[in-house]
C-alpha cells in the first residue's frame, strides 16, 4: 500500500501579472520614444525655419537697394513733394503726380499701418501689386515664389513741401536714441521710412524697415 503526501501549500497558478507589467513598461517606453522623436522633428523644423527666416532677412537688403535707387530718379526729384491737385482729405492719392509716385513705390505721406508700423497695404500682396509698381518686385530666378517688395513713405502727415509742422525732419530727428540733430547749419531734410517685405520658402515672411534721409534737390 502506497501513500502520497499532500503538499501543505499547493502551487499558485500563473495569473499573468508579470506579462501585464511588461506590457505596461513597453507602452511607456514606446510613448517616450515617440515623444523624443517628435522633439527631434520639432527641433529640426524650428532650425530649418530659422535658417529660412535668416535668409529672407538677408534678402531684404535687395529691396533696400532697389528703394535707394528710386531717390535718384528724375521723377522723384521733380515730384516727390509736389502737391498739385492734391486733396488732403482724400484717403488715397488724388494728386496730379500720383501715378509718378506709384511707379516708384513712393507715398509722400505716411500710410495706414498695423501695431508694428508695417503699412497695411504691404501686408496684402494683391492690393499692393495693383496699387504700386509690380515691375519693382524682385523675384528670385531659381524660385519664383521668393519675392521682395518695398514701399517708401515720406514721414509726413500731408502732401506738399516738407515743413516742421507736418513732417519729421532730419534736424529734429534723434541720433543714437536721445541726441537731436540740431547742429548749427544742419539741413532740414525730410525723413523717409522704407519698409521691405521678403517672402521666402515655406511661406516664410520677413519685414524690415529703415529710416533714411537724402538731399533730393
Amino acid at each position: 500500500m502506497t501513500t502520497s503526501k499532500i503538499p501543505l501549500h499547493p502551487p499558485r497558478r500563473n495569473r499573468g501579472a508579470v506579462l501585464a507589467i511588461v506590457l505596461v513598461v513597453l507602452v511607456v517606453m514606446m510613448l517616450g520614444a515617440v515623444s523624443m522623436l517628435r522633439s527631434v522633428d520639432t527641433s529640426a523644423l524650428l532650425s530649418g525655419n530659422l535658417a529660412f527666416k535668416r535668409e529672407s532677412l538677408n534678402r531684404s537688403t535687395v529691396g533696400l537697394n532697389t528703394a535707394f535707387a528710386q531717390f535718384k530718379k528724375d521723377d522723384f526729384v521733380k515730384y516727390s513733394d509736389d502737391s498739385t491737385g492734391c486733396n488732403a482729405a482724400s484717403t488715397g492719392p488724388s494728386c496730379t503726380y500720383a501715378s509718378n509716385w506709384l511707379k516708384m513705390n513712393y507715398s509722400p505721406r505716411l500710410l495706414a499701418t498695423d501695431g508694428n508700423g508695417v503699412p497695411l497695404i504691404l501686408k496684402d500682396i494683391s492690393s499692393f501689386d495693383k496699387t504700386f509698381n509690380s515691375s519693382l518686385v524682385v523675384t528670385d530666378k531659381a524660385d519664383p515664389n521668393v519675392k521682395v517688395r518695398f514701399v517708401i513713405e515720406r514721414m509726413c502727415n500731408d502732401f506738399g513741401p516738407a515743413t516742421e509742422t507736418k513732417c519729421i525732419l532730419s534736424e529734429n530727428a534723434e541720433r543714437g536714441g536721445s541726441q537731436p540733430l540740431d547742429k548749427l547749419g544742419s539741413a532740414a531734410l525730410p525723413m523717409y521710412r522704407i519698409t521691405v517685405r521678403s517672402d521666402g520658402v515655406r511661406n516664410s515672411q520677413t519685414y524690415a524697415q529703415a529710416v533714411v534721409t537724402t538731399r533730393v534737390k
